[in-house]
């Protein structure tokens, strides 16, 4: 039974408390070998046009963005298939920046945890601190999230991990071990997440991925209220 104190608030529309916890587009870095955004004008009003518009062009992992289990497992679920209540759901952040050294988020993180079945587990970093989500370069270094860890969370029960970087694995990684591990066992990743004005505690996430037909991935917008 989930304590009293730990439930997030009934009824969103009542939280005083909203983060908008997505990078900006245009301003995060892109992961090496994704397309780079951009934004085209096709039209403009300050060009005498009768109206503006515009053309985007980017990566289905660009800023905050959801994976799906058909990022890395043949014939595994698109976004697409998922109902939306995964991705809206009761969310405990928890803060893993006290020991700056650490490369990766270690299991003795969720030492104590106390979090139901069912719920998102995103981990606030040095990453947000350094504010590596609003800068145009991308930096190799950043924390990611351990094997121990990862398999803590489906051993949890946790159905949403997120991170406050553009990935869960050690940049170099391409056998991406930590995302197999979350995937193979339906729990959505949620990169790229800010959460540096975030304080540990209790929400409910929004987190509403683009809705597109096959998709693997896509980008979402991500808040998280109370």
């Amino acid at each position: 039974m989930p304590f009293a104190s730990e439930i997030p608030p009934k009824n969103i529309l009542d939280s005083s408390e909203v983060h908008d916890i997505s990078a900006l587009l245009g301003s995060v870095a892109a992961y090496p070998g994704d397309r780079q955004y951009s934004l085209e004008w096709l039209s403009r009003l300050e060009e005498g046009k009768d109206y503006s518009l515009s053309a985007l062009a980017l990566s289905s992992h660009a800023g905050t963005h959801l994976d799906a289990p058909a990022h890395l497992l043949k014939n595994g679920r698109t976004l697409d298939q998922y109902p939306l209540k995964r991705f809206i759901l009761p969310a405990q952040v928890i803060s893993v920046d006290d020991n700056s050294m650490e490369e990766s988020i270690q299991a003795s993180a969720l030492q104590n945890l106390k979090i139901n079945p069912g719920d998102a587990l995103l981990f606030r970093t040095g990453n947000s601190s350094r504010g590596l989500l609003r800068r145009p370069i991308f930096s190799e270094e950043f924390v990611y999230l351990s094997m121990d860890a990862a398999r803590l969370c489906v051993a949890l029960g946790i159905s949403l991990v997120g991170i406050d970087c553009l990935s869960v694995d050690r940049y170099g990684d391409t056998s991406a071990p930590v995302h197999r591990c979350l995937l193979e066992n339906d729990v959505l990743i949620l990169e790229g997440i800010d959460l540096e004005a975030v304080s540990p505690g209790r929400y409910w996430l929004i987190c509403l991925p683009l809705r597109i037909k096959g998709a693997e991935a896509a980008p979402a917008r991500a808040v998280l209220v109370r």
